[in-house]
């Protein structure tokens, strides 16, 4: 990727500062911005690799020890983090026990930093494309993926800082609007319905704008209007519009470059050999893939990645009970048994779910499988369950080894039936999403109560001569993650905690 020196190395100087010397000098990072193709490289910047660290990676989430740690789909041991006091930090234990003081005190929060800082990355391209250099195909084509860059950062924000989407709560706490590359625009919290008004006004902006009719191959974190419409069955889904969700999912559904994967075709990977305990654990290739292959993910109709630092999901076992383990590829592909975290394995045995990049990174952004799950789900919830089972049947038939496919005699067992396939498809990257819109919508056998049973978390210690019960009931004011008490002193209390 054709990627521009100065241009990166001022963007990352400037995060790297205060807000007061930023505020002292607002300009300043506008000086070295020319041409549409500096604009263009900045948000071509989706790795963040090699001599551009100080850029932003756009197309991975910053480490999200909510998604990792907080949901069903994760379960820590009290024998393995006995056993292993090591295995998991204890910044990350306070997302797993729902912990409010010890999350906002921590010294940073990667994932709201780094979407910010994305924003922060679109609002500068916005601000400066119809002053640079270049043709006017370029200038709108950069605009469309800098408006939907700015959207998606604030539905990825959105879903974990603030309350789920429901009548009750649109008057609650929204997000900043970040509006311009500014810092002394306003950091005050809109409400809900207004954070999801503008993540909607954005996407349709970049509708208007965007050039490419398809995904494009090559290009995938670059925008379409099959992407926007994959995104969009997504954006209806959880805010209850069905008829839309369904109505986008078939839209996009007619591209011809975002194709499902067989499953029956991902060959096995390179294997990883321990001597102590002697293990030998066999990965499938998609584990091996670095960027270039990840990114091109024949899946993708917008390629973004849920980011795990720590190289290891935990499945619980309620997720692993899902999988039929001896026909379904995404057990026998991606749950290693035995897996531990990266480089090692670990006793009690344990299991490690993988997809790409060593065990970094999820698919988090809209692919086909989603959006058909998405469509199954809609059609299921508006009436139609049988339409609903054939969407899903069309995952299952690229995911088993030998197909059989969901049945259901009714509307409630076909709705469960869904909601199971998506869970297995979706693990952690989407579940903590899908607990919060499941708990206000208009059906409450979806409901989920996360309760785990594990030891004494206290600040800066585990006590593993205790052991206690967490719960996250259903509608709990804990759906929205503490936000990092350094940005709301840095904000000079413009920005307000969550209540819990």
């Amino acid at each position: 990727m054709k990627k521009f020196n100065t241009i990166i190395w001022v963007l990352g100087m400037v995060l790297l500062t205060s807000c007061k010397k930023y505020l002292d000098e607002p300009n300043k990072i506008q000086t070295d911005i020319k041409t549409v193709e500096q604009l263009q490289a900045l948000l071509d910047n989706v790795e963040g690799e090699g001599d551009y660290f100080l850029s932003v990676a756009m197309g991975f989430e910053g480490h999200n020890a909510t998604a990792v740690y907080s949901t069903d789909d994760t379960e820590i041991s009290t024998d393995l983090y006995k056993n292993n006091p090591n295995s998991v930090l204890l910044a990350n234990l306070y997302y797993y026990v729902f912990d409010v003081d010890n999350i906002a005190g921590a010294s940073s929060d990667p994932l709201w930093n780094t979407e910010f800082k994305k924003i922060f990355h679109a609002n500068v391209v916005l601000a400066n494309a119809d002053q640079v250099t270049g043709d006017e195909a370029a200038k709108r084509r950069v605009k469309a993926d800098a408006y939907f860059t700015r959207a998606y950062s604030y539905w990825t924000l959105v879903n974990y800082y603030c309350l789920p989407y429901s009548a009750a709560n649109l008057q609650s706490k929204g997000l900043p609007l970040k509006k311009t590359p500014d810092y002394a625009e306003s950091l005050r919290r809109a409400s809900l319905e207004e954070t999801y008004k503008f993540i909607l006004d954005d996407v349709m902006l970049a509708q208007s704008l965007v050039g490419y009719t398809d995904v494009q191959s090559a290009l995938r974190w670059r925008i379409s209007k099959t992407g926007i419409d994959a995104f969009l069955s997504r954006y209806y889904l959880f805010t209850g519009d069905y008829d839309k969700a369904a109505e986008h999912a078939n839209n996009a559904l007619t591209s011809q470059t975002a194709k499902l994967v067989d499953f029956n075709t991902i060959p096995p990977g390179n294997p990883a050999t321990y001597s102590n305990p002697v293990a030998v654990l066999r990965y499938s290739e998609l584990n091996d893939y670095g960027p270039t292959r990840y990114f091109g993910w024949d899946e993708f109709f917008y390629a973004r990645f849920t980011t795990a630092t720590s190289q290891w999901y935990i499945p619980s076992t309620s997720l692993l009970a899902l999988y039929d383990r001896n026909e379904d590829l995404r057990y026998q592909l991606l749950m290693i048994e035995n897996g531990g975290r990266r480089a090692n394995v670990i006793t009690p045995a344990q299991y490690r779910y993988v997809y790409f990049g060593d065990g970094s990174y999820l698919p988090s952004g809209p692919t086909v499988a989603e959006v058909l799950l998405n469509k199954a789900e809609a059609l299921v919830r508006s009436g139609d369950f049988a339409s609903g089972l054939t969407a899903a049947n069309t995952l299952r038939a690229k995911r088993l080894k030998n197909y059989t496919a969901l049945a259901a005699g009714n509307a409630a067992d076909a709705l469960t039936q869904v909601l199971q396939e998506r869970r297995r498809e979706l693990p952690f990257s989407f579940r903590w999403f899908d607990i919060r819109r499941f708990s206000v919508n208009e059906t409450p056998g979806d409901d989920v109560t996360v309760t785990r049973t594990f030891f004494k978390v206290g600040t800066g210690s585990v006590d593993v001569n205790t052991t206690q019960t967490y719960t996250l009931p259903v509608k709990s004011l804990r759906y929205a993650v503490p936000i990092n008490a350094v940005e709301i002193s840095a904000s000079q209390g413009q920005i307000e905690q969550n209540n819990y």
